[in-house]
């Protein structure tokens, strides 16, 4: 029986100041840290500052396209996967001795202003579908990320339908809200902008999710501490025999 402990963690493109993540980072207990919208300077902070807790690791900085895995235990292999053309989503597989895990670091895009109401575009969908298929087809995996995707909505159904498990679903408590914890940039009124950015909120909507596949179980999930960004963490432990 393998018991690790996951975060996912959308550290807001450099809202996150490099200072203030290491630290929250290197408190948080996680065996393994997926990482969405990695700016340059916090990927420099995380690899130098968080070396010997996390000695490996895989890094591809890049603002809203970036993304990491840090990890306790040794990462085998590594990819981006081109199924957004904004985004690319990162693939690892993760040794624990006697087996390996599959692990998927996703982000896409948003849903797009409609008339009927917010909807992702096709290529977004595709790239959901594509992901979530990939874990299910491939077990043990698990799949994480900021989804900008509400639990009520039908993108959110369908993962389910596959079989994959939401973790704060199995093993959470209260509703886990994760965004909004700050404002997010503005281009215009940069004055308000930096007067408000550091000001946290209270956070409303769930979108920040870690999927797993059988044999995995969940033994809980919570939402992690503040790391300065617009989103806080998810966190879980997982156990797999």
């Amino acid at each position: 029986m393998h018991r690790f402990t996951i975060m996912t963690c959308n550290v807001g493109n450099g809202r996150a100041r490099p200072e203030s993540l290491t630290r929250a980072l290197n408190g948080c207990g996680a065996d393994l840290i997926g990482i969405q919208e990695l700016s340059d300077g916090q990927a420099l902070a995380v690899s130098q500052g968080l070396a010997m807790e996390y000695p490996f690791q895989v890094m591809y900085p890049g603002g809203f396209a970036g993304k990491a895995l840090i990890s306790r235990f040794p990462i085998t292999a590594s990819e981006q996967l081109f199924l957004s053309k904004e985004r690319p989503d990162l693939k690892t597989t993760v040794d624990f001795e006697d087996c390996e895990l599959t692990f998927l670091i996703a982000h896409p895009p948003p849903p797009r202003p409609h008339w009927s109401g917010a909807r992702f575009d096709t290529d977004t969908w595709n790239e959901i579908v594509t992901l979530s298929n990939m874990a299910a087809e491939n077990p043990p995996t698990v799949l994480i990320g900021d989804f900008n995707l509400i639990d009520r909505r039908k993108e959110y159904f369908y993962i389910r339908s596959l079989g994959l498990k939401d973790a704060f679903r199995e093993g959470g408590k209260k509703r886990g809200y994760t965004l909004p914890k700050r404002i997010g940039p503005w281009k215009r009124f940069i004055w308000l902008n930096r007067l408000l950015s550091g000001f946290p909120l209270f956070p409303l909507l769930r979108v920040d999710y870690i999927w797993y596949t059988p044999p995995i179980q969940c033994e809980r999930a919570w939402v992690g501490p503040d790391t300065g960004s617009d989103h806080l963490p998810v966190l879980a432990t997982l156990s797999l025999s």
